[in-house]
């Protein structure tokens, strides 16, 4: 039996957390969902495996370059792909670990193609359209 991909949720929103959840739960991941970056760095250290990070740029706790540090400063983890998502306007920095950047609002589908690429073996995350942009 194949293992379901692991996604972390990191979003304030709790609607909007809902939501993604439930949408990305029915395209076969396992979302685990945490309403601030502390959950989400807790969930590294709980969970026996995570696959993506989906993470909003602006939350309460922590802002999402300085988790991304964070979670690359740990071994093993230096590797891990994570989607940024931002209602924000202006322009964000690229950082190292972020492979693109998903503005809100974006459609469930957007996110699952996102997710498809990067946990499916040698599929590169390349013209990714609508709200998303390559880091």
């Amino acid at each position: 039996m194949t293992q379901r991909p692991v996604v972390v949720l990191a979003e304030d929103d709790a609607l909007l957390r809902e939501m993604v959840a439930e949408a990305i739960e029915q395209e076969g991941y396992r979302v685990v969902a945490c309403d601030n970056g502390f959950g989400a760095l807790k969930a590294f250290f709980t969970e026996p495996r995570v696959d993506v990070l989906v993470l909003d740029w602006l939350l309460p706790d922590i802002e999402g370059q300085d988790l991304i540090r964070m979670l690359h400063a740990q071994r093993g983890l230096t590797e891990l792909p994570v989607v940024l998502t931002t209602g924000l306007e202006r322009e964000l920095p690229v950082f190292e670990g972020a492979v693109c950047l998903l503005r809100k609002p974006f459609a469930a589908d957007e996110l699952s193609r996102i997710l498809h690429r990067l946990t499916q073996a040698n599929q590169p995350l390349a013209h990714v359209a609508g709200n998303a942009s390559v880091l």
